[in-house]
């Protein structure tokens, strides 16, 4: 008997002693870090020129269309019934096809964005898990997206500094933690500004 209460106590005190272990954890503006890095301002360069290319393209089709739209404004009054209507399903079919350029065009713009930070992001994503591991770390929040409640400074680990370190990026605010809220501070003046 006093075997198996020596046994339950020794289960019972292990078990409070794993569950009063708490993770560590660490936090990061990803969305910011991922705009900081050189890489992000390369990609970003090549998507403004692609999209200028397409902007030009649905310039050109937008005065087409203006062009013939008005051609057939000054001319209706002549025409017979037959080539109105013609004229006006050409003119509709021109306008859809326009309007699904533009559809399309947005959505390869989107794809080609995420093809460009594809890699971007994997370096940025390797970089955190490597530091985490530097800094034994159960996980890591991103405080970019704003659904966290509360950050506690004493158990969280702000490791921004250390992933731009490793990233070679030239930090000029720091992340501190006032009230449980990750907090921007200018390095230049003390302004602070909230993420």
């Amino acid at each position: 008997m006093i075997k198996r209460l020596f046994l339950a106590l020794f289960f019972v005190a292990a078990f409070q002693m794993l569950s009063a272990q708490e993770g560590k954890f660490g936090f990061i503006d990803f969305n910011r870090t991922l705009k900081l890095m050189p890489e992000y301002s390369e990609a970003e360069s090549k998507l403004r020129g692609i999209q200028s290319d397409y902007h030009e393209e649905i310039e050109r089709s937008k005065r087409e269309f203006e062009r013939q739209y008005i051609e057939f404004m000054l001319e209706q009054d002549h025409l017979s019934a037959s080539i109105v209507a013609k004229r006006q399903k050409e003119l509709q079919l021109l306008m859809d096809n326009n309007a699904q350029f533009r559809d399309n065009i947005q959505l390869e713009l989107e794809a080609r964005r995420d093809e460009l930070l594809m890699p971007i992001k994997k370096k940025l994503l390797e970089t955190v898990s490597d530091v985490c591991i530097g800094n034994n770390l159960d996980y890591v929040v991103d405080t970019s997206k704003g659904t966290y409640l509360f950050i506690n400074p004493e158990k969280g680990v702000d490791i921004t500094e250390q992933v731009y370190k490793l990233l070679g990026i030239e930090n000029k605010t720091e992340t501190v933690v006032e009230g449980g809220q990750p907090v921007l501070k200018t390095n230049n003046n003390d302004e602070t500004v909230e993420q």
